[in-house]
């Protein structure tokens, strides 16, 4: 009984360490997501950026996986796939930042703000 409780409890301290991890990540990513799609297209911007990400990565993993495993004989393949979406995930983050710097740096240097009035 003793064995079960510590297997509990080290299951338990691993599962808050990945709901620390993915909270963290998550809300960075709501306010960076809505903060580079432009004001009057906010919201349809956001909401379907998001769905297709998850769509796409999240709904279509499982399937793809299998086929890589049934095509390749290997379990481990499926890892391929986690790091194709990490590096299409890094891709779109670098260009984003990127682009949203560049138009910063235009509008300064033009003397405007691109924030929205208030």
């Amino acid at each position: 009984m003793a064995g079960q409780h510590a297997f509990f409890a080290r299951l338990l301290a691993v599962e808050l360490w990945f709901s620390f991890i993915y909270a963290s990540y998550n809300g960075a990513m709501v306010v960076a997501l809505t903060e580079i799609v432009p004001l009057h297209v906010r919201t349809a911007g956001f909401s379907v950026a998001y769905s297709l990400a998850t769509a796409l990565f999240g709904g279509f993993t499982p399937a793809v996986a299998t086929y890589l495993i049934h095509v390749t004989e290997n379990r481990a393949v499926a890892g391929v796939w986690l790091m194709f979406a990490a590096a299409c995930g890094l891709v779109a983050t670098l260009l984003a930042f990127r682009t949203s710097w560049a138009l910063k740096s235009k509008s300064e240097a033009a003397g405007r703000s691109i924030e929205p009035a208030r």
